[in-house]
């Protein structure tokens, strides 16, 4: 897996969680700890690098044009914390490195972004829950 394509996997999977979320009023909720820096250094890694791309460009990250403008930070917090919190830290860790250029590709890895509902239905599943488990708000707006 190279880095272009850990790129385009986190992106697919923003695009996807995007899908689950129909509209947004309110902020996303706070789960720190699962990017919390002491804990899981890996993932407040992952984390700040998918922030770097989506500050950048919020549309590559998912189409904007559903989310008004004040709450795609939220979402995009929300869909990145969801995905994240299933994913072993040393994983984590290895995709980071994978995206830093310090380690060889891993396509095994890729297995936590694969978040369509009928490509494979019980990561959908696991992400949709992590969702509505942080970001309650939105549990009525979710696919």
């Amino acid at each position: 897996m190279t880095r272009k394509r850990i790129l385009a996997a986190l992106l697919l999977s923003a695009t996807l969680f995007s899908g689950l979320v129909a509209g947004i009023g309110a902020a996303a909720a706070e789960d720190f700890a699962i990017i919390d820096p002491v804990k899981n250094p890996a993932k407040a890694r992952f984390m700040a690098m998918a922030q770097e791309q989506f500050n950048k460009d919020p549309d590559a990250m998912f189409n904007t044009s559903r989310i008004a403008a004040p709450n795609r930070q939220a979402v995009f917090e929300c869909g990145m914390k969801s995905v994240l919190a299933d994913i072993p830290e040393a994983e984590v860790a290895r995709l980071v490195d994978m995206m830093e250029g310090r380690a060889p590709t891993d396509p095994k890895l890729a297995k936590w972004f694969q978040l369509d509902k009928t490509e494979n239905p019980e990561r959908h599943a696991q992400v949709t829950q992590r969702a509505k488990a942080l970001c309650p708000q939105f549990a009525n707006l979710m696919k």
